[in-house]
């Protein structure tokens, strides 16, 4: 449960709170994509004080 959780934030977050919709869009390949966002994805979950943030070689997030 706590794996869905974490799963769904950052889905939510990605795709919800940076550019990475406009990357896609642009042609950007879905890695290169959240390449692009992870710092805008971090600092929500900052925001959020969530406890665990993401990391670039974190892979299906």
């Amino acid at each position: 449960p706590t794996i869905a959780v974490w799963l769904a934030t950052i889905a939510h977050v990605r795709h919800a709170h940076t550019d990475y919709e406009k990357l896609l869009a642009e042609g950007y390949d879905r890695d290169s994509a959240r390449f692009f966002v992870i710092d805008e994805t971090n600092a929500v979950l900052t925001r959020w004080r969530a406890t665990r943030l993401l990391e670039e070689d974190d892979e299906d997030e």
